[in-house]
């Protein structure tokens, strides 16, 4: 007998029979790279998906995006229940403006998408191919237009549904955007080679990720003057090998495939020493840099920047500080890290709570959450 109070499986429901997704290209950066592996997956959920994939922000003219916008509207207007879900980031207008009002066109179809940049949907609206060649004449724009920038934001996205990966992302996006519904998701992790436990590895605290504002590999001397001599410190990503040498650091540029396994199998703990990156206010997004070591099962020593606090009600990381904490968080860090490299006991714990965190977020799991939604 079927129980009338349990919820209905997306089966069981109107699932789609077709579902538009509108992305960045795979060369386009993290986000891109994160929609190769949604709509992978999604391919194995959903039989009928048509993609719409556009270069990274700043490269679409508006005559491209209003072709893209037509395009999309013939896309959706079929028989039978459709979504179309697109993924949003600072300066997505290549996603934004072709997706906008579909809903209105097209009622049938049920419109969502994902904010990668939380508690904003795009930050730069205006930000076609003509606006981008100036940085400066984009920010003149925008920064002192912020008021207007979230009205029109409002109003594109108006009752659609929207999914954050992080709650802190999410409570944001409630707060901004009474009208619509949001849900969380967690940031999907990749399957990846089996390495060794973290107490096996070799003595050493890793830091990973493009080299970006507020990534914080501007204090590796900081770190590695803070750490004891005899524990390493390894860092790799894209930009990494721009960054100038520091005695003591192993520095090993952007890295793919068996040398990114080498590297996770390299280092017992990652450091995540993340700061303010914008001056257009609080963020918070979902960090790849974490997915990545959930995926190796590597315990985390982060600060509590944005989201990242987080960390400690998911598991498998050591948080340092709280939100609000504007203490010079390098000490702290680099204390914690050194405890935890010697603290094998401690490392076990923090790789089984990982291993159930990474089942939790495989992309069969996390895409499923989103087909559920649709299927209402």
């Amino acid at each position: 007998m079927v129980d009338p109070t349990q919820e209905p499986t997306a089966s069981a429901r109107r699932r789609p029979s077709r579902v538009v997704y509108v992305a960045p290209e795979s060369t386009a950066g993290g986000v891109g790279h994160y929609s190769d592996v949604f709509v992978e997956e999604l391919r194995r959920q959903i039989d009928d998906v048509i993609e719409f994939r556009h270069p990274g922000p700043g490269t679409d003219t508006v005559a491209t995006l209003r072709r893209r916008h037509r395009a999309i509207l013939e896309a959706v207007d079929v028989p039978g229940p459709v979504a179309l879900h697109a993924e949003l980031s600072g300066g997505s207008v290549e996603s934004f403006w072709p997706t906008a009002f579909v809903e209105r066109r097209v009622p049938s179809v049920v419109s969502t998408a994902t904010v990668h940049d939380p508690p904003g949907v795009v930050w730069l609206p205006g930000r076609t191919r003509l606006l981008s060649k100036s940085r400066v004449a984009s920010h003149a724009l925008h920064y002192p237009g912020r008021p207007v920038t979230r009205a029109v934001e409002r109003c594109v996205i108006g009752d659609r549904s929207m999914f954050a990966l992080t709650h802190a992302g999410a409570d944001s996006l409630r707060t901004a955007f009474p009208r619509a519904t949001v849900h969380h998701v967690p940031l999907l992790v990749l399957d990846r080679p089996e390495i060794a436990p973290a107490h096996e590895r070799p003595r050493a605290v890793g830091m990973f990720g493009l080299v970006y504002r507020g990534k914080g590999f501007e204090h590796i001397s900081r770190i590695r003057a803070a750490l004891d001599p005899s524990i390493a410190l390894r860092v790799a990503g894209r930009g990494t090998e721009a960054l100038p040498p520091v005695e003591g650091v192993e520095i090993l540029g952007g890295l793919d495939g068996s040398d990114l396994d080498d590297f996770f199998g390299s280092v017992r703990t990652l450091l995540v020493p993340y700061g303010q990156r914008t001056l257009y206010g609080p963020v918070f997004p979902a960090s790849s840099v974490a997915a990545h070591a959930i995926a190796y099962l590597t315990p985390l020593v982060s600060t509590a920047h944005g989201a990242l606090a987080e960390m400690a009600d998911d598991g498998g990381a050591v948080v340092v500080g709280g939100p609000d904490d504007d203490a010079d968080p390098i000490p702290a860090l680099s204390a914690a890290a050194q405890s935890l490299v010697d603290d094998d006991a401690r490392l076990r714990r923090l790789v089984d709570e990982l291993t159930v965190v990474r089942a939790d977020r495989s992309p069969r799991n996390v895409v499923n959450r989103f087909v559920d939604v649709w299927s209402r």
